[in-house]
């Protein structure tokens, strides 16, 4: 009868069905269970120091990386680079000089006055102001010092850079991997870029590092997204001489050192950093403490409570904000002296004993130039 349904088959014939439909490589699986893997780390992310090492994303730590089915590679630990000593800057000097022998400081106003003439540029900020070997040497001295460590390479930035002598004189004092200045005067930027060529072709002893030096043309404060950003990641100390910087050029400062990573430096001449982007976590302590006491005895019919039970909040700090590490007034070529003021990217979270709270500094003796 062809309307009758077909007889189920049995459950053997089913099995072996089953088991002559599967691929050959599924039928030789054995039940024994294979470990599983944690998915390979990403590259691009930092290591974490050693846990008995203080936080310092610029010193990455001897353990080995690598992705799945590749050989793993030992990643070096960089190195702290301890100040100068005599002998190591008479073969500096030498080469500084080098560079720079045949310029002018008065002659290099004379261009920047005559250019901003011709041009209507009146803003002060483009004030010509002369840098020099020692004054980078004692920079670098007081922070790998007081403040460090410094670590090699990373990356020094100038915002500002005139004909770049404090951009070499950065290169000679300190083995980053590169260093960059940003100067917007046409005129000073040849000037820099005839300094760069020197600088390119000069004959450094097997001894003296020589790292890149980029000089570049450009507005630091209209071009900062194409000139700075692709920096900034990487820049562990930035210098602003700061004498005549406006509020235009005070905010593309404060908006460079965003950017900058944990534990890298800014230098500024003459102007601070803006208070509310210094770190300072004992900021107006009798204001808070009187807060306080305003707010734990508000309540009416609640006895008021006495100062030592009273909890006092802490200051308010911008979590991308610098650390006041060190203010000094230095001998500088464009006045008889300015003010320096060095700070540090101090994590908030930061362990007290990794706080490094400035030193009383003298007050600025002033700065100018005369013109």
């Amino acid at each position: 009868d062809t309307s009758r349904t077909p007889s189920r088959p049995s459950r053997n014939l089913q099995r072996q069905q089953q088991t002559t439909s599967q691929p050959h490589h599924q039928q030789q699986q054995t039940k024994t269970k294979t470990p599983r893997h944690q998915p390979p780390k990403n590259l691009s992310e930092p290591t974490k120091p050693p846990s008995n090492s203080p936080k310092n994303p610029r010193k990455p730590s001897k353990t080995t990386m690598a992705a799945e089915g590749e050989a793993e590679v030992e990643v070096p630990e960089l190195k702290e680079v301890p100040p100068l000593t005599e002998e190591e800057l008479e073969a500096r000097v030498a080469l500084f000089d080098e560079v720079f022998a045949n310029i002018v400081t008065q002659d290099m106003k004379a261009k920047s006055i005559g250019e901003r003439k011709e041009n209507n540029l009146e803003d002060k900020a483009l004030t010509y102001s002369e840098f020099d070997f020692a004054l980078m040497n004692n920079i670098m001295t007081a922070i790998k010092t007081h403040k460090g460590p410094l670590f090699e390479k990373g990356i020094f930035l100038e915002l500002g850079s005139g004909i770049g002598k404090a951009c070499v004189a950065a290169a000679l004092t300190h083995p980053f991997e590169k260093v960059v200045g940003v100067e917007i005067l046409q005129g000073l930027s040849e000037v820099a870029t005839a300094s760069l060529t020197k600088y390119t072709e000069a004959q450094f002893p097997e001894e003296v590092p020589k790292p890149e030096v980029q000089l570049l043309k450009g507005d630091f404060v209209a071009e900062a997204q194409t000139l700075l950003d692709p920096l900034l990641p990487q820049v562990t100390v930035l210098l602003a001489v700061a004498t005549f910087f406006g509020d235009k050029e005070m905010q593309a400062l404060v908006g460079a050192a965003r950017k900058m990573v944990d534990c890298s430096f800014v230098v500024t001449f003459s102007q601070p950093l803006p208070e509310n982007f210094v770190v300072d976590k004992d900021r107006h302590p009798k204001q808070r403490m009187a807060a306080a006491v305003r707010k734990a005895n508000s309540k009416p019919g609640v006895a008021p409570k006495k100062t030592e039970d009273i909890h006092v909040e802490n200051p308010e700090n911008d979590p991308d904000g610098f650390t006041l590490v060190h203010q000094e007034t230095m001998a500088v070529p464009w006045s008889e002296s300015a003010t320096c003021y060095i700070y540090k990217k101090i994590p908030l979270d930061a362990p007290a004993s990794e706080e490094n709270p400035a030193e009383e500094g003298a007050e600025e003796a002033g700065a100018g130039e005369a013109e």
